[in-house]
This record gives C-alpha cells, sequence and structure tokens, in this order.
C-alpha cells in the first residue's frame, strides 16, 4: 500500500500526522471540526431513511468502516452535517437503491435519525428534523424516475397524508388525554 515515494515524504514530515484508527474515527474528536461535512455512501436506503453500506440484505460486501463514526460526530459537531451521496439504482437500472421498508433480513448500518441529508443524481433530500411521511416523499423525489410511482404507492398506504385518523389510528391520538386523567385520579 503505497509507494516509496510516498513513505519517503511522510516519514519525519512534520506537516503529516499518522494517527490509529481508534483516534482519527473517534467521533468525539471528529465532532471538534467546526462545519465538518461527513460524506458516505450506501448500498440501499428506505423510504424512512435508513440505510445498508455494508451488506446487500443479508450478505456482507463490506465492512462498516468509519461510516457511522463520521456520521455521528459530524451531527455533534458545530454547524456540522451529514450526507449519504449514492447512485438512484444498481445493476445498469434494474433495480432501485431506495426502497420500501427494510425487511428482517436486511442490516441498517446507519439509523434514520442520524442523515442530514441522501444525495442521488436526482437531487438532495432533506431528512433531518422530518417526519417519516416528509421523509419518504423527499427520498422518491431522488429515486429513478422508473421506480417513482411503486415507491408513491408504497408511500401513501404507510404514511398517509391526514396521520392518525386517516391511518385508523385515530384512537392513538387520545393517549395524552388519557394520561392527564389517569394523574388527576391519582
Amino acid at each position: 500500500m503505497g509507494t516509496r515515494k510516498l513513505y519517503d515524504f511522510v516519514d519525519g514530515n512534520p506537516d503529516v500526522a499518522m494517527l490509529p484508527v481508534d483516534y482519527v474515527n473517534n467521533p468525539v474528536e471528529v465532532m471538534k471540526e467546526d462545519n465538518i461535512v461527513s460524506v458516505n455512501s450506501c448500498v440501499q436506503i428506505d423510504l424512512m431513511g435508513q440505510a445498508a453500506s455494508e451488506s446487500v440484505g443479508l450478505t456482507q460486501i463490506s465492512g462498516v468502516g468509519g461510516q457511522v463514526d463520521f456520521v455521528r460526530g459530524a451531527a455533534m459537531a458545530a454547524n456540522g452535517r451529514s450526507i449519504l451521496a449514492f447512485p438512484s439504482t444498481a445493476a445498469k437500472g434494474k433495480i432501485s437503491r431506495l426502497f420500501p421498508c427494510w425487511m428482517k433480513e436486511h442490516a441498517v448500518t446507519t439509523s434514520r435519525n442520524d442523515i442530514d441529508y441522501a444525495v442521488t443524481e436526482y437531487g438532495i433530500a432533506k431528512l433531518k428534523g422530518r417526519t417519516l411521511r416528509q421523509r419518504a416523499l423527499a427520498l422518491i423525489e431522488i429515486a429513478h424516475p422508473d421506480f417513482r410511482d411503486g415507491l408513491k404507492k408504497y408511500s401513501r398506504s404507510v404514511f398517509p397524508a391526514g396521520g392518525l385518523k386517516r391511518a385508523g389510528l385515530a384512537g392513538l391520538s387520545s393517549l395524552g388525554r388519557l394520561k392527564r386523567q389517569r394523574s388527576e385520579t391519582l
């Protein structure tokens, strides 16, 4: 790895620091860099923003590397941002890298709560601070056009406009009222 010219350049050079991975990838060290931008890639991402970067299904294709370390370090840094950049398709356009939802046979590398932006050749989806429905709609916009209709259909069935009532879960909205009533009677 590397050439003799590279080794001669770094050997004893005070402008070059060779540090161990447990220091370089430590999120606490990463966060010390103001305005740091963590740019990583992924193999697939679901409509909630959960990303797989080390496996396809249960087939391991790489290690996690420092992705999660840099994503979390950037999240803790002053003005830090985390970006996942990836092509919208695989297999020469036959498979969408954005898909409805993880099934049990997948490994999530980076959680939906850690990703600020997802980027494909079709644009940028801002994910941080968004609801699941908003995330899905933003991610569909950066999917390959050939797959958007299917993703929209899935999204409408899982994340309906109108919230809990439209989803048939209207009773959940009264949970806060029930808790208040219970505390008042105690």
